[in-house]
């Protein structure tokens, strides 16, 4: 099979390797779309700190079962799926208490094991979902970014009548967004700087957008709710400067979920963390039920995950993703790579 990999940044590689067999209670998926997220550009350019080259990048991918190891039921062979990608030793007090996402010894396809950039990719099978037979490949490949967005909402708690800000209008920041919506929050308002996310925002249901470089979020905040007026915030950059701005808006005794993936350490205020009572609370990946809930969320249509893909590359044309990306900038939401 054919597959692209990382050997150190910048350098992404096509090889020509055996493909995979699944081995017992594992199964084999023609990869047919995978998404570039943030944590792979992150990867690209050696900035990621959780991982290292050689890796063949791919976590958010959709496809079919063309093999299954022992004591996997065969009926799976043919069905189209997407799969959850976590790797987990099922023995540690979080993978005891159903919280495998923070498993203690946690690797992920495609971040510390190989992924889909590449013709197939193999999975443990207790991590396949089947595809809705309506739902296309691109808009499948969006369950994994919305599960991320979903699991972060779910544990901030009570979203019903909340008033939501969310920095960021990357896909998980877009997705955050429409996901406090559909569980009932109040009002929702998005910071992000680029002109075309924002727009993308307000179109997707936005209450109001702010631009970071014309105004401090924190001052707008102020003036038009009050120093009691934001309930919830959701940090989805990875940068100090939102993180400091959502310490400075928030109402006190209030949370902010922070879901970006931070490439370096930051400073942040904790004296205001500790004056102002407030809650950071980290948000990391999702779980099984996160997933259904992302499946439900897209075919029900509460969820737009289609408007956030921008782009699209051929599975030959791999390495001209980041080129993509790289040119494109904000412009650039969703990029999927296709092998139909």
């Amino acid at each position: 099979m054919r597959r692209f990999n990382l050997v150190e940044p910048q350098r992404l590689v096509e090889e020509e390797v055996p493909a995979p067999e699944p081995t017992a209670g594992e199964a084999l998926i023609a990869v047919k779309c995978v998404g570039v997220c943030g944590s792979d550009i992150h990867a690209y350019y050696g900035q990621h700190p959780y991982i290292s080259c050689p890796i063949v990048p791919g976590h958010e991918f959709v496809g079919m079962v063309t093999k299954v190891g022992e004591g996997v039921d065969e009926s799976w062979l043919g069905k189209r799926v997407t799969a959850l990608p976590s790797l987990v030793c099922g023995k540690c007090y979080n993978c005891r208490n159903d919280r495998f996402n923070i498993c203690q010894e946690l690797r992920v396809i495609g971040c510390q094991s190989d992924g889909a950039f590449a013709e197939f990719v193999r999975v443990p099978a207790d991590k396949l979902f089947a595809l809705p037979d309506d739902m296309s490949w691109e808009e499948a490949a969006l369950i994994e970014p919305l599960a991320v967005a979903v699991h972060a909402v779910r544990i901030a708690g009570d979203i019903v009548n909340q008033r939501v800000v969310v920095y960021g209008g990357g896909t998980i920041g877009l997705m955050v967004m429409q996901v406090v919506k559909a569980y009932g929050a109040k009002e929702v308002i998005l910071s992000e700087p680029d002109a075309y996310r924002r727009s993308l925002a307000q179109k997707l249901g936005a209450d109001y957008v702010i631009d970071p470089k014309g105004v401090q979020p924190s001052q707008w905040l102020m003036d038009k709710f009050g120093p009691e007026g934001i309930d919830l915030s959701f940090e989805c950059v990875g940068i100090e400067a939102t993180i400091q701005e959502a310490i400075l808006s928030n109402r006190k005794g209030t949370t902010i979920v922070v879901a970006g993936v931070f490439p370096k350490p930051v400073m942040v205020d904790m004296g205001l963390v500790q004056d102002r009572e407030l809650r950071l609370l980290g948000t990391l990946m999702y779980i099984k039920e996160d997933f259904t809930e992302a499946i439900e969320l897209l075919s029900s249509g509460k969820v737009q995950g289609l408007p956030l893909v921008t782009h699209r590359v051929d599975f030959a044309e791999t390495p001209r993703a980041f080129e993509i990306i790289e040119k494109e900038k904000g412009n650039c939401v969703k990029l999927l790579i296709k092998n139909e």
